[in-house]
């Protein structure tokens, strides 16, 4: 079993020896790339063409979005975690969350805690009574 300075020994020699390796070249082959020729190939310089403070600001930028990203992602589980404690507060069949209208029931759900969406069924289309209870007529 490889000890601690073994293995960092080891990450670091094969982290050098990456550096070192010299870049492939890379074809372009009509509209595809690839590693190897083709008739016509087109040899492609893949090379980074950014300064090393261009490298550094991408990666100051990088770094800053990503805190960025982690705050928004925390506000927005925590906000969720508030509607959701919010919402089983409210028991099915109180007031605050239905009421009977024309015999449909009607369910209020606040949206951002100002406004409220209220959701009904349309009432159905009612059918002429002479027109259900009339018999047809055959033609003879």
């Amino acid at each position: 079993m490889l000890g601690y300075t073994s293995k960092a020994l080891l990450f670091l020699t094969l982290s050098v020896a990456a550096m070192a390796a010299p870049a492939q070249v890379t074809y372009r082959c009509g509209n595809s790339y690839s590693q190897s020729p083709c008739p016509d190939a087109v040899i492609v310089d893949t090379r980074d063409a950014r300064t090393g403070a261009q490298k550094t600001q991408t990666d100051v930028a990088t770094q800053r979005d990503v805190r960025v990203a982690n705050a928004l992602e925390k506000a927005r589980l925590l906000q969720e975690s508030k509607d959701r404690a919010a919402n089983t507060a409210s028991k099915p069949g109180s007031p605050a969350s239905a009421t009977r209208s024309k015999g449909k029931l009607a369910k209020t759900k606040k949206l951002d805690g100002s406004a409220e969406l209220v959701v009904k069924s349309p009432p159905r289309p009612k059918k002429p009574a002479s027109a259900a209870s009339a018999p047809r007529k055959s033609k003879a």
